[in-house]
């Protein structure tokens, strides 16, 4: 069968590519060999934002003594949480076969190889199909990185996919990797009870985020009941009838714990699929991702590749807005030119969101910069929630003003972040910023407060 495009991944890249391509009036095929919307939506960002979601529900509702709201008895019932869970995940990805549908796009089940820059072949259960197209995107998504001497067993030792699929609510868990996934599942199962216990090898949770973000949540992770242990790493576990006995090591001591569960969360590497591509001439860099320029072109014509087959950051926005560049530059649109600044948005307790360069990157590559940072302890609306943990933090340049990076820590810091991704893809200067009319009482408020105090114009805080 003859097409224009073949997109292999049914992912945040791939049926976003699928779906734009469709639009371009492109006949199109979409290969996906499981359930469309890839890890993100079927065993990691929508599942996980809804445990997430019910945590934080359940927490709040047990603190709302201060409000004068009186509750007893109140519990969570696992299960049930899943079978709401099944209900949002299979609703979504009904609905992205909806809009392929839609727009014109074929999906099949099934494997697909390419045999060449042209010529893919595509195995289902009852047949083999070979497509021929004039051009193919790569977006068979990541692999999860496994520990050597841990490795996954679906018994004890687990990954998040298998965490997300828990039905009773574990008395304890041990996780290893403080990154985002460790951080923001973890936080949600201790504050449902369960004990939780975060080893990280590096000196500070959240490696890559700023100290002072990272702090806040660090702070939280103890009222929680949340053990912390930085600078180590898990030497050797056994299992203790259902229990598994884990040894860490910090600064040469050698600590035991006996918990429920490992949750292993240390990072992604690139799949094994795509050494398939390299047969073809297709460069991969040394990690073993698919390199690609500006449009997502590889070094092969006619493949393309998006998401996170191409490597770090591994962001479903990220991903898919790869794959709408990827899609244009497929159908001969005028071709965009790279990606914007990318946010990056994490679901602790504050939330942090970040886009743009730090503080601490300006200092490394030599930028001369100046900051505005206001706190939400000094924000209305943040009082009257009881959400005053965090900040706002403007990173701009010197002398010009121009808006180089934002930090947001604190309530809704995730959906906050857009504003900031726009004043950074703008390039946009703090007075500009600062003039932008926010409602009162929001949270909104705090970036242009933070805006105005890189010159010392905040008008709720003293400027020092």
């Amino acid at each position: 069968m003859e097409v224009d495009a073949v997109v292999i991944g049914g992912g945040p890249a791939g049926y976003v590519a699928a779906i734009r391509l469709g639009q371009l009036h492109k006949k199109t095929v979409l290969i996906e060999k499981d359930n469309l919307g890839g890890v993100c939506l079927n065993h990691g960002c929508i599942p996980s934002k809804i445990i997430v979601m019910a945590a934080d529900l359940f927490w709040k509702v047990r603190k709302l003594n201060k409000f004068g709201i009186k509750v007893q008895g109140i519990s969570i019932e696992l299960k049930q949480l899943q079978n709401w869970k099944r209900k949002v995940v299979t609703k979504l990805r009904d609905g992205i076969a909806y809009l392929l549908k839609g727009n014109g796009v074929q999906t099949i089940k099934g494997f697909a190889k390419l045999k060449s820059h042209k010529e893919v072949e595509v195995r289902t259960e009852t047949s083999e199909i070979t497509l021929k197209a004039e051009n193919v995107l790569w977006a068979v998504g990541a692999e999860d990185v496994g520990l050597p001497n841990m490795p996954y067993d679906g018994r004890r030792i687990i990954s998040s996919r298998d965490l997300l699929d828990l039905e009773i609510l574990p008395k304890s868990m041990l996780i290893v990797g403080g990154g985002a996934i460790g951080l923001e599942l973890g936080t949600a199962f201790a504050k449902m009870g369960t004990k939780v216990i975060i080893v990280e090898i590096m000196d500070q949770l959240l490696p890559g985020i700023s100290k002072d973000s990272v702090a806040v949540v660090h702070r939280n992770l103890k009222r929680f009941g949340v053990e912390v242990y930085t600078n180590s790493r898990v030497s050797t576990y056994r299992y203790d009838g259902e229990n598994v006995s884990v040894d860490v090591v910090k600064n040469g001591e050698t600590l035991n714990f006996n918990v429920e569960y490992v949750l292993v969360t240390v990072g992604k590497r690139a799949p094994s699929q795509n050494y398939q591509l390299k047969e073809l001439g297709v460069e991969l860099n040394k990690n073993g991702f698919v390199v690609v320029e500006s449009n997502m072109r590889t070094s092969v014509n006619g493949i393309f590749a998006a998401g996170d087959a191409t490597g770090p950051p591994f962001l479903a926005h990220k991903a898919s807005r790869q794959g709408l560049i990827a899609a244009e530059a497929m159908a001969g649109q005028k071709e965009r030119l790279g990606l914007p600044p990318v946010p990056l948005a994490l679901f602790t307790d504050p939330e942090i969101a970040v886009v743009g360069t730090s503080e601490e990157d300006a200092k490394t590559s030599g930028i001369d910069v100046v900051i505005g940072k206001f706190p939400l302890t000094a924000l209305g609306r943040a009082n009257v929630s009881s959400d005053t943990e965090g900040f706002v933090k403007v990173v701009a340049e010197r002398p010009s003003g121009k808006v180089l990076g934002i930090q947001i820590v604190g309530h809704g810091a995730t959906d906050l972040i857009g504003e900031a991704a726009f004043a950074v893809s703008m390039g946009i200067t703090v007075e500009d910023l600062g003039n932008v009319l926010h409602p009162h009482p929001s949270f909104s408020e705090a970036i242009s407060e933070a805006a105005h105090a890189v010159n010392k114009k905040a008008i709720h805080m003293l400027n020092v």
